[in-house]
């Protein structure tokens, strides 16, 4: 592909800022909703056995289960909830990237000759194109 981005991660704050969102919107959840399943289990099991070794005969093997789950399911569905995180804030820091390079180029050389452009799947198309408007009226005057 002629457009493709080498670079997955471009020196940008606002790609890191989003896939720490992503990563905390990911982590905290989880660990809120592992912590009350195992509070609620807990609790449940207590109540309702008053034998302790009966608990553990009855309880552990359930857990067991829930916790090859959790430990299975749970990486799986995180990295790809990141890996699409990933690409999306590439889609959306890259062009930013692109267009603060192209800018700075411009008002180092004064060659407002040149059209900025993104890649097709890029986000940001409409504020390029009024950049580019920007542009060309300008050397219309």
């Amino acid at each position: 592909m002629k457009n493709r981005r080498r670079t997955l991660f471009v020196p940008h704050s606002v790609q890191w800022d989003y896939l720490r969102l992503v990563l905390v919107a990911m982590i905290a959840p989880t660990f809120l909703a592992t912590t009350c399943l195992y509070y609620l289990i807990w609790q449940t099991v207590a109540q309702e056995m008053a034998i302790p070794e009966l608990i553990a005969q009855v309880l552990f093997p359930a857990l067991k289960q829930v916790n090859q789950v959790i430990m299975i399911g749970l990486p799986v569905v995180c990295a790809l909830i990141f890996f699409s995180a990933i690409h999306l804030s590439h889609r959306l820091a890259g062009p930013i990237y692109r267009l603060e390079r192209d800018l700075e180029t411009m008002a180092e050389t004064g060659d407002f000759n040149r059209f900025l452009r993104i890649r097709p799947h890029d986000h940001l198309h409409s504020l390029v194109a009024k950049i580019n408007r920007v542009l060309r009226r300008a050397r219309e005057h």
